[in-house]
């Protein structure tokens, strides 16, 4: 009785423990949120209206292109003009953080840095590991690894101080023909962009990351490029609610804390351009589909907004549509001239001003950019291979080897049949040196001309190598039974012949066709040459592998003469590995299309 009553008070104690730990986080919680109030309202007494006009700006820095007039430029808006951000294109990591250092040493308030990095950092920076592309993650089996992606990213930015990535793109692409969106998206499955979106979102959120889903309301059912001109959705409201703005309530609901304003027309919605239109901004984003979070524009220097205006004028257009973030106004000078006249003649309210500068400031409060001793510097020793981190290498090889998508192997060539003698034909691959583990087998080192062998090769052909030799080959012995031949967009009709020709001394063919950036739609293969290859494909029934979007498949007139058809989406260095061994039957490519392919 007594052992029991012991238990009671124990189990009672532990209760009140429980619940007090929970009151004390609660309170922790409470007091963190109230000190960095304190540090925004004591940031924001101390500014200027031009200040906090300029604080609403982000403008883009890259030193590919710094010139002595770039770098004065940049200098002037930070050291002296306080913009709010930068958003980084293109660089070399050593280099952006090192200038990044220098810029964030010149800035009265810490710059909060921006990247568009869709597919992770390394959209921007060759040095970090390269993560696929939205339309390859569409063909996951799932959206667990999406979220591992995004947590991933999010770390990948921290090592470079990097606060925000415009990502995810939500826009559902169900128009084959759209220029810009394309690989960007999921795929045209609204329940699939919506899932793989959020997952992405949430990883990026959960990771410290601050993500921003776009192209609000919806760039996916489009005709034309908005860095080029002004899409125009002519559809009505109840399609736009069951489709284009789908995602993005749900990306609302589960807490993104950035949605980006596309520049869309949009007749249902308003006659003006999305990006600078009072009811589709306000109207809906905000007050309809209750968003509170921080809205900003795509860049205003694109036609689809800057063509009819000036940088000043859609500034305005822009702040007054309810926009938190102006996202590189063409003249930024000129942008923070307008627009501090208009709050000090009253054609805007200062109050309004100062809640959507506090918005700013406290993303910059959540990075501890307020505290009296933040240091905005980042550590660049040996940052190039401290950000290849082997956890996310393998991550990025896992979801390639889950994307692969088998489209049809319907003489049941694969997996292959590694005995046999295989006929490897690369076309527009870039190559690679040939690791010389093999030995001197026949063809493998040297140019050979009666074969057009070489010794550079791609990395998926390598990999077969290994598969077909499990151990080196002593040196200067054996004959390889897996032989490569080489094709480009610059072959001759008389090139390819000569190819076609020796092919008929192997058992199986393979075709790899290879786009670089896993966009094209018609020139995956050069047109001359799709009506020559068709010659090929009919007699030797190749198993062709793909590297490329998968619209670019509706453009072959004799896909259906394949053995076999392998989707492998861009020949990356993961690509290239997973689509070996789901041809030697290390895997099975379970990846399913994100697009339908007529």
């Amino acid at each position: 009785m007594k052992n029991k009553k012991i238990e009671e008070i124990c189990g009672i104690c532990a209760m009140l423990l429980f619940f007090a730990s929970v009151v004390w986080s609660g309170k922790s919680e409470e007091r963190a949120i109230n000190r960095m109030e304190r540090q925004v309202e004591r940031t924001l007494k101390k500014m200027t209206t031009r200040e906090k006009v300029a604080q609403l700006i982000v403008s883009q820095t890259d030193s590919y292109i710094f010139s002595e007039g770039h770098a004065l430029m940049t200098d002037t808006l930070v050291g002296i003009e306080g913009i709010g951000g930068l958003l980084i294109i293109q660089d070399s990591l050593p280099r952006f953080l090192t200038r990044m250092n220098q810029l964030q040493e010149m800035s009265k308030i810490p710059l909060l840095v921006s990247i568009d990095g869709e597919w992770g950092p390394s959209m921007r920076f060759g040095e970090f590991p390269f993560f696929p592309q939205q339309m390859q993650l569409g063909a996951l089996p799932s959206d667990s690894l999406i979220y591992e992606m995004g947590l991933a990213v999010a770390e990948q930015c921290q090592m470079a101080n990097i606060h925000i990535n415009y990502a995810p793109v939500v826009d559902i692409n169900v128009n084959p023909k759209n220029p810009v969106i394309h690989a960007r998206s999921f795929g045209e499955n609204r329940d699939k962009v919506t899932a793989y979106g959020r997952a992405y979102m949430k990883g990026m959120q959960d990771g410290g990351l601050i993500a921003c889903s776009k192209h609000f309301p919806g760039h996916g059912d489009t005709e034309v490029d908005s860095h080029k001109g002004l899409p125009v959705l002519p559809f009505s409201r109840e399609r736009l609610d069951s489709l284009e703005l789908y995602p993005f309530r749900d990306q609302i609901k589960h807490g993104v804390e950035m949605v980006m304003m596309g520049h869309l027309h949009i007749p249902a919605l308003d006659s003006a351009v999305s990006s600078i239109s009072y009811p589709i901004v306000t109207g809906l984003l905000k007050e309809e589909l209750g968003f509170n979070g921080i809205i900003v524009t795509d860049a205003l220097t694109m036609k689809g907004v800057s063509e009819n205006m000036t940088s000043a004028e859609i500034a305005l257009a822009a702040y007054k549509a309810g926009v938190d973030i102006l996202l590189k106004p063409g003249d930024i000078i000129a942008a923070i001239d307008r627009l501090e006249e208009a709050m000090l003649s009253g054609e805007c309210d200062i109050e309004d001003l100062d809640e959507r500068v506090r918005k700013t400031l406290r993303l910059k409060a959540r990075f501890g950019m307020l505290e009296r001793n933040y240091d905005p510097t980042v550590d660049t020793t040996n940052i190039a291979e401290r950000v290849k981190k082997p956890e996310h290498i393998a991550l990025i090889q896992e979801m390639a080897d889950q994307s692969m998508t088998l489209v049809d192997n319907k003489l049941g060539i694969l997996p292959i049949d590694m005995s046999k003698k295989i006929a490897y034909v690369a076309y527009n691959a870039k190559r690679i040196p040939m690791h010389r583990e093999y030995g001197d087998i026949e063809g493998l080192s040297g140019y050979n001309p009666e074969t057009g062998m070489v010794d550079s090769t791609t990395l998926m052909y390598q990999h077969l190598l290994k598969a077909a030799y499990p151990q080196p080959l002593p040196e200067g012995k054996g004959e390889s039974k897996v032989h490569y031949f080489a094709l480009d967009k610059k072959s001759s009709k008389k090139d390819i012949a000569a190819v076609e020709k020796q092919l008929a001394d192997y058992d199986i063919v393979i075709l790899a066709c290879h786009d670089p950036r896993g966009r094209s739609r018609k020139d995956l293969i050069a047109e001359e040459h799709v009506k020559v290859l068709e010659s090929l494909v009919k007699k030797h029934h190749p198993v062709l592998v793909h590297y490329g979007s998968p619209y670019g498949l509706s453009n072959l007139p004799w896909k259906e003469e394949l053995g076999g058809l392998l989707v492998a989406y861009k020949d990356s260095e993961s690509n290239q590995k997973a689509a070996a061994k789901v041809l030697t039957g290390e895997i099975e490519a379970v990846g399913e299309l994100p697009v339908t392919v007529e």
